[in-house]
């Protein structure tokens, strides 16, 4: 996420995804009248800007597309408000919008309005979460994956008779639920020996990450390693940590691979994290819609591929 080199292989990543996919759709919606008939107009409905990966993956999309003249996007925020994000689909639909791409604030809840889309021919791209129904373009990870290649360091790096805690994303997403699965399904198969103390939410929130760790120190003499389903709980945890001077031989793992992850992870801070490349997801995005503007055919799904980010390979990441 941090170098050149990752963003260029998104269009080699999305072409090779291209022929593999199975289903597809065609360019929709109606073209702007008047003037402005060349315009592809786009509704962006964000889930929450407070939130850091989908605000950096919001303005990375607004950073490649803003200078494009073929492209005008509406911005809205529903601030995890999913009444406010069926309520920002429905003025999109009301305004003719040739797309809409959205962060789903509820992947079940948000089906009312990707429906709506469908009936109004305008395409939809789910990006991040799926939607749990409706037709939509998905554009994001296999989450399970994720979690997988945590616990395929962990089984490494832990030591014999580790005790561990993991700390959930939010509640009611596939990325939060995949995840963890894939993290505490695969660890219990290798390794038998290891015991997970605890295993609670933080909501991907820093604050609430370093308060949910405070409690466990609290609680438990031993801690050997703490999994978090994004960087900003692990850094909660990992300051938490630094203040009870407890951060010594504690593997701290985390999703995202952001700036500041990779830098404890050259510091000796955190063990390891997965890369979710916010420009890749931008760039899927970006590329759908010059495709759907030009009447192609798309597959349903944009699977972005996942890097775990060790001290052996950070530098790449660094910038």
């Amino acid at each position: 996420m941090k170098t050149g080199k990752v963003v260029k292989v998104a269009v080699i990543v999305l072409a090779l995804i291209a022929f593999m996919a199975g289903g597809v759709f065609a360019g929709g919606g109606q073209q702007s009248g008047g003037g402005a008939a060349n315009i592809f107009r786009v509704g962006y409905a964000n889930d929450d800007d407070a939130d850091f990966f989908r605000k950096l993956v919001r303005d990375t999309f607004e950073d490649m597309i803003k200078n494009d003249p073929n492209f005008k996007v509406t911005f809205t925020n529903a601030a995890a408000d999913l009444q406010a994000q069926l309520d920002h689909i429905d003025n999109f639909i009301a305004q003719g919008m040739n797309a809409i791409i959205v962060q789903p604030a509820d992947t079940v809840g948000i089906v009312p309005g990707i429906e709506k889309a469908n009936k109004a021919g305008i395409p939809v791209i789910s990006i991040i979460s799926r939607s749990g129904g409706g037709d939509s373009i998905y554009i994001g990870n296999t989450y399970l994956d994720g979690g997988i290649m945590q616990a395929e360091y962990m089984i490494k790096a832990l030591p014999q008779n580790a005790k561990i805690v993991y700390m959930q994303g939010q509640p009611g997403f596939d990325h939060s639920r995949d995840r963890r699965s894939g993290f505490l399904d695969t660890l219990k198969k290798a390794r038998s020996d290891v015991t997970v103390l605890a295993d609670q939410t933080a909501n991907y929130d820093r604050a609430q990450g370093m308060k949910l760790m405070e409690d466990w120190i609290q609680a438990y003499p031993q801690i050997d390693g703490v999994i978090c389903g994004n960087d900003q709980m692990a850094l909660g945890a990992l300051q938490a940590l630094r203040v009870a001077n407890r951060d010594k031989g504690v593997l701290i793992a985390g999703v995202d691979a952001t700036d500041e992850a990779c830098q404890e992870i050259k510091k000796g801070g955190m063990a390891m994290t997965v890369l979710q490349s916010a420009p890749l997801e931008a760039q899927g995005c970006y590329d759908v819609l010059k495709k759907l503007k030009a009447g192609e055919t798309v597959p349903k799904d944009y699977i972005i591929p996942q890097i775990p980010v060790t001290l052996e390979n950070v530098d790449e990441y660094l910038k």
